[in-house]
């Protein structure tokens, strides 16, 4: 199946169409307030106030398209405070996504962007340059590396006549995973855990092989054609599978295909039906046995879960669900970890200098482990703990789950899962 293109300005405003939206903003800066770069650089013009002002002084010719500009709107880490926090609704991110947009399609891309536009495209090339990640985001490591959940494995384990495994009942519904870039490429322990965890509810899963990037990063850097492209593609290749629902477990893959798949694709596409797995959790756990866990965790919400797709509150609750897992807030839990994408290799200082601040808010809890729902998030965080002499472990919520299932007796090896073409 092909799908069928159209230009973007069809789906999507072009900057001149937010005029208005720009003269919503009455500069009363509750969003410097929330603004993750406006904290760490104090200055205006890395607040949305400030992006707004300058995105308004390029519309009325006042202003160049220069790099500093360019700069700007670029560090903005999409984490949606700004939104949240705006008393006129002013809605920033599609503004700035805009302006993004256009100073691409009049300036080009840059180096940079052009780099990471042809890698993204290229499944294959991804995957054989994963290796220089670490290098690239310069960070220690992806991950928590399990020896917590591991050691409660083997605890629970011992304690036998949990052992046997119960079928899940009813008809099994066949779904696809899509681990996006990092969790293919990085964090392969968290889809091995997604992929078990569903199995065991009753899914038979299918993981596109060679599957493209969900096209994020590409709109993060202002290529809405790139992003098109990818949107496309995959869509095309989740007809091919045949399978009614999608399930992610990075929470910007999710969020893109929910809100921004929209817009990039034309009507006749079809998209199936996209879920969390917070969601999925949050059906499918009630009334199974979870075994007990004895885990003190810290709970760090990522932006396009919690403000993005308003599952905050739920993957709190999947998280309590577990038996002797002790859930320790941390002060500002929704605050971004400054991983922001691509912000993270274009500027890696304020990217660390976020991260520093969510490092020190996890410490401060006591906690022994810190808990997310975002692939990227994970890596920054366990790069800003590791920086800061922590030792504590980052998990994603699903692996927490799995322990607690793994312990009951009530998971097995994921060997049921397919790999489709």
């Amino acid at each position: 199946m092909i799908l069928s293109r159209r230009r973007s300005s069809q789906v999507r405003p072009s900057l001149d169409q937010y005029r208005s939206e720009l003269n919503r903003c009455v500069r009363c800066g509750s969003c410097r307030a929330v603004c993750p770069p406006a904290l760490h650089q104090k200055s205006e013009s890395y607040a949305a106030r400030g992006r707004l002002a300058l995105i308004r002084a390029v519309l009325e010719g006042r202003l160049a398209l220069s790099d500093a500009y360019r700069d700007r709107l670029v560090t903005c880490a999409g984490c949606l405070a700004c939104e949240d926090a705006c008393p006129s609704g002013v809605p920033v991110a599609a503004i700035i996504q805009a302006a993004k947009e256009q100073a691409v399609e009049e300036a080009g891309p840059d180096l940079i962007r052009s780099v990471v536009g042809r890698v993204l495209k290229s499944p294959g090339v991804l995957r054989s340059l994963a290796w220089l990640a670490p290098l690239a985001l310069r960070i220690g490591r992806a991950g928590g590396e399990g020896r917590m959940l591991a050691r409660e494995h083997r605890a629970g384990s011992s304690e036998g006549g949990l052992s046997e495994d119960v079928p899940a009942p009813g008809p099994r519904k066949r779904v696809i995973f899509f681990p996006g870039c990092a969790v293919s490429s990085f964090q392969r322990d968290v889809a091995r855990s997604t992929v078990s965890v569903l199995t065991r509810l009753g899914y038979d899963v299918v993981i596109p092989k060679d599957a493209p990037c969900c096209g994020k990063p590409l709109l993060s850097l202002g290529d809405r054609a790139g992003a098109e492209e990818l949107a496309a593609r995959t869509a095309s290749l989740f007809s091919a599978l045949g399978a009614d629902l999608v399930v992610t477990a990075c929470a910007s893959c999710g969020l893109t295909f929910k809100k921004e798949y929209p817009t990039l694709l034309p009507p006749e596409a079809g998209m199936p039906a996209v879920l969390d797995i917070h969601e999925i959790l949050s059906e499918g756990l009630p009334g199974r046995f979870l075994a007990p866990l004895e885990l003190r965790v810290t709970w760090h919400e990522p932006c396009h879960l919690g403000r993005g797709q308003g599952l905050s509150g739920l993957a709190r609750h999947v998280l309590r669900s577990v038996p002797g897992v002790e859930l320790l807030e941390m002060k500002h839990a929704d605050q971004c970890c400054g991983f922001g994408g691509v912000m993270r290799i274009t500027h890696h200082g304020i990217s660390e200098g976020i991260g520093q601040r969510k490092a020190r808010d996890i410490i401060a809890t006591g906690a022994a482990a810190a808990v997310t729902g975002c692939p990227g998030c994970s890596m920054q965080i366990a790069d800003a703990l590791r920086r800061a002499g922590a030792d504590i472990e980052v998990f994603h919520t699903v692996q927490v789950i799995e322990a607690s299932l793994a312990c009951a007796g009530q998971v097995k090896e994921p060997a049921a899962a397919a790999i489709s073409r």
